[in-house]
């Protein structure tokens, strides 16, 4: 621990205790997870830890500790806010659960996209009808489109276009390791295409294919000197970069709903890592159209599988799960859906949970913890001696506009507008990631 960390820790000590006052007042929560026979001088992990310690099962195949206690007890409440069956959570949640639909629907809920592909007669047909289905699905296909703060302005939302990443890891695309997993991933491939309906040659060239692509995208065609070259974000506006990128750009923003045309609007797009986007445009001109719906395709299928059917769930765990992330046996279905019901509506599950745990004892018992450690801070600072009168001038003036928010986001995403099928998992999903890219997109240009 670096010298000047240290000595504000032991300044900081005593005003935090004066703060707080004395054991008796803390929360039970921290109190019965203590140990206080124990000399905290002595063994101050078994202080305060030790009741816990005592008391808690030890798994040799798991971490456990605090996070994991907290997460656990979460666990307890999103399983109770689910069992109570509450609007849209409910069927969402059912949808995931019901692998007897899916198994019956096989590829019903992604048929339309892959005959949408499959029929394109060009370069362009095919790239803004996988545009179209990345704006409706979430897949991501040639480019991520992001809507954050931008960096010259914070205040503000500007969008972003940007290298969309790999599959998986991109160090795997890389020798040592793409020794490890070119075969299982070739398998895997092969795979969901002949389960979506190709002959096994037609797959095995399709595999073929994928991976020509995913490794360029994954750089390894690029010289060292490219991939050491520093990459500076390039602010466009969207006529530029249609012109500049027609296809890899261009066309994904007009299938988004963005208007490319010269002179229509003011918006700009943050083009970050340009020389990616020129080699991406010069990849697909050149590609056959075939290859190039061979790749879309395999974006819908790969995007899609852990949500399909068994078989292709199977494959996609096959792979991913217990090649990539080495483990031997997937969750159960009830966690992977809650994960899912996390993922898709976080903020909407998350209101809920909050109106189960965040009471308003809770929220003024908190709130009054932050405002004792700023104080505990503020008053050792002012008294440190070690600091000179410019930079406790400094401190705290920086300390003064420090705000603090607990609980949940202020305005969370309900869905109020969105009905969910029970039936339709695919569907469900599909219809939350376009209420987001929707609303994502309204974001740009405003103010944050």
């Amino acid at each position: 621990m670096p010298a000047m960390v240290k000595i504000i820790v032991s300044v900081l000590s005593a005003g935090v205790a004066s703060a707080f006052g004395t054991i008796s007042e803390f929360p039970t929560e921290m109190t019965s997870r203590m140990d206080q026979t124990v000399d905290p001088c002595t063994d101050f992990y078994s202080y305060s830890c030790g009741t816990w310690y005592n008391q808690t099962t030890l798994h040799s195949n798991a971490a456990i500790n605090m996070f994991t206690v907290i997460e656990d007890a979460s666990d307890k409440v999103i399983e109770k806010l689910l069992n109570a069956k509450l609007p849209k959570l409910a069927e969402f949640y059912d949808a995931c659960m019901d692998t007897d639909t899916l198994d019956t629907l096989d590829l019903a809920p992604i048929e339309a996209h892959l005959k949408a592909i499959r029929s394109a007669n060009s370069t362009i047909e095919a790239i803004f009808r996988g545009a179209a289905i990345s704006n409706a699905t979430g897949v991501t296909l040639f480019v991520k489109l992001l809507v954050l703060p931008d960096n010259a302005d914070v205040t503000r939302y500007v969008l972003i276009a940007e290298h969309p990443g790999s599959p998986f890891g991109q160090e795997y695309f890389h020798e040592p390791l793409w020794a490890d997993v070119e075969k299982p991933y070739r398998d895997y491939l092969a795979t969901i295409f002949k389960l979506a309906g190709h002959a096994e040659v037609d797959a095995e060239v399709a595999a073929d294919v994928v991976i020509e692509f995913e490794r360029f995208n994954a750089g390894v065609e690029l010289s060292k000197r490219r991939l050491q070259e520093a990459v500076t974000p390039t602010r466009l506006p969207l006529s530029t970069a249609n012109a500049s990128y027609p296809l890899g750009l261009g066309l994904p923003l007009h299938g988004f709903g963005l208007d490319v045309r010269e002179g229509c609007n003011t918006t700009t797009v943050l083009v970050d890592n340009h020389r990616y986007f020129e080699l991406l445009e010069e990849k697909l001109r050149r590609m056959p159209v075939d290859d190039l719906k061979t790749i879309i395709e395999y974006k819908v299928l790969d995007f899609n599988a852990q949500h399909l059917s068994t078989p292709f769930v199977e494959a996609w765990f096959k792979f991913y799960v217990v090649v990539i992330e080495d483990l031997k046996e997937p969750p159960p279905r009830a966690i992977f859906c809650r994960g899912q019901v996390h993922t898709s509506m976080g903020e909407l599950l998350g209101s809920y949970y909050l109106k189960e745990v965040w009471t308003t004892d809770t929220a003024a018992f908190a709130d009054s913890l932050v405002l004792k450690l700023k104080a505990a801070f503020k008053t050792e600072l002012e008294s440190a001696g070690w600091l000179d009168d410019t930079t406790r001038a400094n401190v705290t003036t920086k300390m003064s506009k420090l705000i603090h928010l607990l609980g949940g986001t202020k305005n969370p995403k309900t869905y109020p507008t969105l009905t969910f099928d029970p039936k339709a998992y695919i569907a469900n999903l599909n219809k939350v990631s376009a209420f987001d890219t929707a609303f994502n997109l309204a974001q740009i240009d405003t103010a944050v």
